[in-house]
């Protein structure tokens, strides 16, 4: 059940993983050389890059 709305759901886990890669990225370049917004540039980028591969690996469901 749980797999079932994933993966109906899959297009919006793209797009925000996406938004999160991005605003990562932009944050890492916007603060260049502050530490605490470098780290969290980076798990935003992370995380963003992980819902990506997630979303993409996700297999159809059968129904039981």
């Amino acid at each position: 059940m749980l797999n079932q709305k994933i993966y109906k759901n899959r297009k919006k886990l793209v797009l925000i993983g996406f938004l999160l890669t991005f605003f990562g990225a932009l944050l890492a370049y916007l603060k260049w050389g502050i530490e605490p917004e470098e780290t969290i540039a980076g798990f935003l980028c992370g995380i963003g890059a992980s819902l990506i591969l997630f979303s993409f690996g996700l297999k159809k469901t059968k129904d039981v």
